[in-house]
C-alpha cells in the first residue's frame, strides 16, 4: 500500500512539473524540490503508523477489561435461544398429538357394536339366528367396521405409531378389531348353515321326476340359498377391510356347505340317473379296436367280412342335456362366490386377479365336485373305484363325442362383451371346467388312436411278396370306423346341425393322423425288399389309394372336407401307380411292337422321316406288323391283358372297370401314335387302326368276363359262394 502510494504521489509531482514548465521531465531526473516533497510524505506516513499502533494498544486494553462481561452475556443469550426452540417444539408436538389422537377415537355406540356385533342381530328362541330379521342390523355392523377401518387409515396415513400415546391407542383398537372380526366370521358361518337347512330341504321325490324337473329343483334351491345370503355380503366386505386372512377359511366353509347342502351327491346322482339314456347307470362300452370293424367292399353296401365291433350310437343326448341344464348352475355358483367374497374387483392388478381366480376356482371346484364326478362318468372318462366300489372304464368313442359336445358348449361361455368383474370371472371358470374335461376326454381318445396306429404299422394280412395283396385290412376297416364315428356324432341331432369335424382341431388332427398312418404303411409295404417291384408294388399302391379316395367320397362332404389333403395325395399316388402299371402291362404283351416303334421314334428324331427306312427296312417293319399286329393276335393279347388285370386286382377294391378304361385309353394313344409313325415314315396304313383296337378291347373285356363267369359256374361258385354270401349278409344284419 505504501509503495503504491509513493508511486502515485511521484507521478502526481511529475504532472505538476509538466504543467508548470511545459516540458516533459527526463526519466530518473529528480531535483531538490521533489526530494523535499518526498521527505514530507514519508514523515506523514510514519506519523500515521504511530497513531494506528497507539489506537490498537488502547483497544486491546479496553477489550481485556470488558471480557468477563461479554462472556457472561454470551452464555445467557445461548440459553435463551435454546429455551425458545424448546417452547416452539413442545407447541408443535401438542398440536400433532391432539390431531393424531382425535382420529383414533370411535363413538361409544360404534365401540359397543365393535365389542359385541351380535347384539345387532335377531335370534330365535332356540338360539339360532333369525336370518330375515337380522338383515337390518347388518348395515350397522358394516358401518362400525368401516369406522374402525377409517381410524386405522388415519394412523397409516399420518404416522406417529412410534409415539407412546398413539401406540397404546392403536394396540387397543387392534385388540378390538381382532375380537370383532372373529365374531363376524362366526356369524357368517352360522348364517350360511342355518340358511341351507331352511331352503335346501331334501324331501323332494326324485324317483317320480325326470331330469328337467330335477334340474329346475336344483336351480331353484341354489337361487333361494344365494338370495338369502345377499344381505350378508357386507359382513364379508368388513372382513376384507379389517382382516382378509379370515376369508379363506370362510370360503372353505361355504364350499363345504354348498357341496353338502345344495349341489349334493344325492341330487346330482338322481339328476344324472334320470337322463334319457341312463348313461351314468348303464355303463355300456361303445369302443372297438380298428381291427374289430367290418371289412368294406367298395362297390357293395354289405360288408364282405362282418366284424365284432358294435356300431351302436353313444348316448350323446345325455351329455348335451347335462351340459345345457347344469352348466348355468356352475356359472351362477362361480359368479356368486366371486361376488360374495369380492374376488373380481376391477381395480386389482393382473397378478392379483389371477390369484383371486385361482382362489375362486378352488372353492367352486369343491362346491361342484359331484357334478364333475358324474359328468366325467357320462363322458367316458376312466376313474378309480369310488366309495361304492364302482369304477369307470375308459371309452374312447364316447370321449370323442363328448369332446365335440364340450367344444360346442364352450361357445356359450365366451366373454364377448368384455364386461369384466364377477360376470367375466364366472364365464372364465366355466371355460376352465370345460377345458379340463376336454383335456381328459381328448387324452383318452388320443391314446386309443396311437394304439390303432401301432396296429396299422403291423401290416396285418399283407403277403411278403405283395402279389395279390388286395385292399389292406387296415384300409378296408377304416371306413367302418368312420361310419361308426358319424353315427355317434349324428345321434340325437337334427340333420342340419351336424358338426364340422375339420373345424375341431384335435379331432381333425388325430383322425387325419390315422389316415396318414395308412399311407405310411402302404409305402413301407410297397418299398420293402421282398415286394415284387415289377407290378405288385404299383398294384398295391393304386388299389389302396383308389379305395381310400372312393370310400371317403362316398361317405359325404363332411368326411371329404376333413380328408381333403389325404384325398389329393391318394389321387396322385393312384395316377402315378396306374400309369406305371398299365405301361408295364402293355410293354409286356406288345413287346415287339413297342421295341419296333420306340426304335423308329428314336431314329426319326436323329435323321428325319425320309431316312428311317434306311435304318429299319420296310420289309422288317411289315413283317413285324404282320406277325404281332393282326386282328386275331390283338384280340388274344388284349384278352390276356384283361385276364391278368382281373387276376392282379381284387374284387374288394373295385378298381377293375376304372383300370380297364384307363388301359383302353392308353392303348388308343399308343396305337394312334404308332399309326401316325407308320404313315409318316413308311406311307403305311396300320391295320387295325387305333379305333379298331378300342373296339377289340371292349369285345375282349366282355368275352373275358363271360368266360370267367362260366368257369365259376362250372366250379360250383353259384351254389357254394352264393350260400357264403347269404351267410355273410345274415351275420352282418344280425
Amino acid at each position: 500500500l505504501e509503495a503504491e502510494t509513493c508511486r502515485r504521489l511521484i507521478a502526481w509531482e511529475d504532472e505538476k512539473y509538466y504543467n508548470s514548465t511545459g516540458t516533459q521531465p527526463m526519466p530518473n531526473r529528480r531535483d531538490t524540490m521533489e526530494a523535499l516533497s518526498l521527505s514530507v510524505l514519508f514523515k506523514t506516513l510514519d506519523d500515521l503508523d504511530e497513531s494506528l499502533a497507539g489506537m490498537e494498544e488502547w483497544l486491546s486494553d479496553k477489550a481485556a477489561a470488558i471480557k468477563p462481561l461479554t462472556d457472561d452475556c454470551r452464555e445467557v443469550e445461548e440459553e435463551n435461544r435454546q429455551l425458545g426452540f424448546q417452547r416452539n417444539s413442545y407447541g408443535l408436538i401438542s398440536k400433532e398429538l391432539k390431531r393424531l389422537l382425535s382420529g383414533l377415537d370411535v363413538p361409544q355406540d360404534v365401540e359397543k357394536i365393535l365389542k359385541d356385533p351380535t347384539y345387532k342381530l335377531a335370534y330365535h328362541q332356540n338360539g339360532n339366528i333369525d336370518v330375515i330379521k337380522s338383515q337390518d342390523g347388518v348395515e350397522d355392523i358394516y358401518l362400525a367396521g368401516r369406522a374402525l377401518k377409517d381410524a386405522f387409515d388415519i394412523v397409516q396415513k399420518e404416522g406417529g405409531v412410534h409415539l407412546r400415546g398413539v401406540k397404546d391407542r392403536v394396540e387397543r383398537l387392534l385388540s378390538l378389531s381382532n375380537s370383532f372380526c372373529d365374531k363376524v366370521a362366526r356369524t357368517i358361518v352360522q348364517v350360511m348353515e342355518f340358511t341351507v337347512t331352511e331352503v335346501a330341504s331334501d324331501d323332494y321325490d326324485y324317483a317320480a321326476s325326470n331330469n328337467g324337473a330335477i334340474g329346475k329343483f336344483i336351480r331353484n334351491t341354489q337361487r333361494k340359498f344365494q338370495s338369502s345370503l345377499l344381505a350378508y355380503v357386507q359382513l364379508n366386505e368388513v372382513l376384507a377391510l379389517l382382516k382378509p386372512s379370515k376369508l379363506p377359511a370362510i370360503r372353505e366353509e361355504y364350499s363345504q356347505i354348498v357341496s353338502e347342502g345344495v349341489l349334493t351327491k344325492k341330487r346330482m346322482k338322481a339328476y344324472f340317473a334320470s337322463l334319457p339314456g341312463k348313461s351314468s347307470v348303464n355303463m355300456t362300452s361303445y369302443t372297438s379296436d380298428l381291427k374289430e370293424y367290418s371289412v368294406i367292399a367298395l362297390r357293395s353296401n354289405i360288408p364282405i367280412e362282418p366284424g365284432t365291433a358294435h356300431m351302436k350310437p353313444v348316448e350323446a343326448k345325455d351329455i348335451d342335456t347335462a351340459l345345457s341344464e347344469l352348466l348355468p348352475v356352475i356359472a351362477r355358483e362361480a359368479y356368486f362366490t366371486a361376488a360374495l367374497f369380492g374376488l373380481s374387483a376391477k381395480h386389482l392388478s393382473g397378478r392379483e386377479k389371477k390369484r383371486n381366480f385361482e382362489s375362486a376356482k378352488k372353492s367352486v371346484d369343491y362346491s361342484t365336485q359331484y357334478f364333475k364326478y358324474y359328468i366325467s362318468r357320462i363322458c367316458g372318462i376312466a376313474s378309480e373305484a369310488d366309495a361304492e366300489g364302482k369304477k369307470v372304464e375308459a371309452d374312447p368313442m364316447l370321449s370323442l363325442v363328448a369332446s365335440i359336445h364340450l367344444n360346442e358348449a364352450m361357445d356359450g361361455y365366451i366373454d364377448r362383451q368384455k364386461k369384466g368383474g364377477d360376470h367375466s370371472l364366472s364365464l372364465a371358470y366355466v371355460r376352465a371346467t370345460i377345458l379340463d374335461l376336454r383335456k381328459k376326454v381328448d387324452k383318452q381318445w388320443v391314446a386309443w388312436v396311437e394304439e390303432q396306429i401301432k396296429w396299422i404299422h403291423t401290416n396285418h394280412g399283407v403277403p411278403l411278396n405283395g402279389k395279390r395283396a388286395g385292399i389292406f385290412l387296415s384300409f378296408a376297416r377304416f371306413p367302418s370306423y368312420l361310419d361308426h364315428v358319424m353315427i355317434c356324432i349324428k345321434a340325437g341331432r337334427p340333420a342340419d346341425q351336424i358338426p364340422n369335424l375339420s373345424k375341431i382341431k384335435v379331432v381333425a388332427y388325430y383322425i387325419q393322423k390315422m389316415a396318414a398312418a395308412l399311407f405310411k404303411s402302404l409305402h413301407e409295404c410297397s418299398e420293402r425288399e421282398t415286394t415284387d417291384q415289377q407290378y405288385a408294388a404299383n398294384v398295391m399302391r393304386m388299389e389302396n389309394s383308389y379305395f381310400f379316395t372312393q370310400t371317403i367320397k362316398q361317405r359325404g362332404s363332411e368326411l371329404a372336407e376333413l380328408f381333403q389333403k389325404q384325398i389329393t395325395a391318394a389321387s396322385s399316388i393312384c395316377k402315378q401307380s396306374t400309369d406305371s402299371y398299365l405301361g408295364f402291362m402293355i410293354k409286356k404283351e406288345f413287346k415287339p411292337l413297342h421295341t419296333l416303334f420306340a426304335n423308329i421314334s428314336r431314329i426319326r428324331r436323329e435323321v428325319g422321316d425320309a431316312d428311317v427306312p434306311i435304318h429299319v427296312p420296310r420289309s422288317t417293319f411289315e413283317k413285324t406288323l404282320t406277325k404281332e399286329c393282326s386282328r386275331e393276335i390283338l384280340k388274344e393279347k388284349i384278352g390276356l391283358i384283361y385276364y391278368r388285370l382281373e387276376k392282379h386286382l381284387s374284387e374288394t377294391g373295385g378298381l377293375l372297370p376304372v383300370a380297364w378304361k384307363a388301359l383302353v385309353k392308353v392303348l388308343y394313344e399308343w396305337f394312334g401314335r404308332w399309326e401316325k409313325l407308320s404313315a409318316q415314315c413308311y406311307k403305311f396304313t396300320l391295320e387295325p387302326s387305333a379305333s379298331d383296337v378300342v373296339r377289340i378291347a371292349k369285345q375282349a373285356a366282355g368275352v373275358s368276363a363271360k368266360k370267367i363267369n362260366d368257369e365259376r359256374r362250372k366250379s360250383g361258385y353259384s351254389a357254394g359262394n352264393k350260400k357264403l354270401d347269404e351267410m355273410r349278409r345274415s351275420a352282418y344284419f344280425k
